[in-house]
């Protein structure tokens, strides 16, 4: 898993903010996911995952549950571990397709038995559509796709590179010549690869083959014209 700065705000969240649920929202295949599933297989002893767009059938029984309560025990009921009280955190992923979910994250807070987090992308038109919003009861978290210093962490660029980079900007002295250049390059391809943790992988895999990226990019695209 690429190292993102998202992950420091959700563990915060985690840590910090008992008496909300966490709703996690951006573009496609930015990360979303991969993180709240990290945070729910580290910090817990039992994480839950149900994707609403991949597994119908729990959709449609998540999306037919006439309360907070009976939705918990349907979400135990696709839990292939018993939940414990206090020790799990249930995650709703692509919760665009069935937003009045989110309508129920008040009364799945004031029950306090589970932590719960929400992920979803396109979410800025459908939160339109659901018939009350919690307020009060959500801590909302919008993702980018990875910036360039994401990007640095993710191709072995060394903290102490990017920290004396970071002096030089502060202090506004000039940054070492062998450094400048480096960086240049570093910049010029992230331009060229972007941001998206798909497109990265494929460049570190494909050993900087940017054609390879290229396809993958190409696939993005359609998927997202789709």
């Amino acid at each position: 898993m690429f190292k993102r700065k998202a992950f420091s705000d959700i563990l915060h969240w985690s840590a910090t903010s008992p008496h909300t649920a966490l709703l996690v929202r951006g573009a496609r295949q930015i990360g979303k996911s991969t993180l709240i599933r990290h945070l729910g297989e580290t910090e817990y002893d039992v994480f839950v995952e149900v994707n609403l767009y991949r597994d119908s059938a729990a959709k449609d029984a998540l999306a037919s549950s006439r309360d907070a309560q009976e939705l918990i025990s349907r979400i135990s009921l696709l839990s292939p571990t018993p939940l414990v009280p206090g020790k799990t955190l249930i995650f709703i992923d692509e919760v665009q397709e069935s937003p009045d979910l989110i309508t129920m994250a008040k009364f799945l807070v004031e029950d306090g038995r589970f932590r719960y987090a929400f992920s979803g992308s396109m979410l800025g038109t459908e939160l339109k559509k659901i018939r009350s919003y919690p307020v009060g009861f959500v801590t909302e978290l919008v993702m980018q796709p990875m910036d360039f210093e994401e990007f640095a962490w993710a191709v072995g660029v060394s903290d102490e590179s990017l920290g004396t980079v970071r002096r030089a900007c502060s202090a506004l002295s000039p940054i070492p010549d062998y450094l400048h250049e480096a960086f240049l390059s570093y910049l010029r391809t992230y331009v060229v690869v972007g941001g998206m943790p798909g497109a990265v992988q494929t460049f570190l895999d494909a050993r900087g083959d940017l054609a390879a990226v290229r396809d993958f990019q190409f696939q993005l695209v359609a998927s997202y014209q789709h």
